[in-house]
């Protein structure tokens, strides 16, 4: 397996655990999740889901260090948010 396809999948594994995080919190706050999640963004307190997203912001730049372009992944509903991250560091 080359460099690229190890980040490759290594983005694909961090996309699955970021919605899973957000699948969970949905599902324990129910219609609560946006304030929740608000709340959890102002606290200082870690938040698991943030953790998560970090994460697959590493994935992708390391992707695209391995060479990848980040158009060619799939990133699903998440693609804006990553990108905009990437795009101000």
């Amino acid at each position: 397996m080359t460099a690229l396809e190890r980040a490759r999948l290594e983005v694909d594994e961090a996309l699955k655990a970021y919605e899973a995080c957000v699948e969970r919190e949905e599902a324990q706050y129910g219609p609560e999740y946006e304030r929740v999640t608000f709340m959890e963004y102002e606290a200082p307190a870690p938040d698991p889901c943030a953790e998560a997203f970090l994460r697959l912001v590493r994935a992708v730049r390391a992707y695209e260090a391995a060479g990848g372009l980040r158009d060619d992944l799939e990133l699903r509903g998440e693609r804006a948010k990553v990108y905009e991250v990437l795009d101000r560091e």
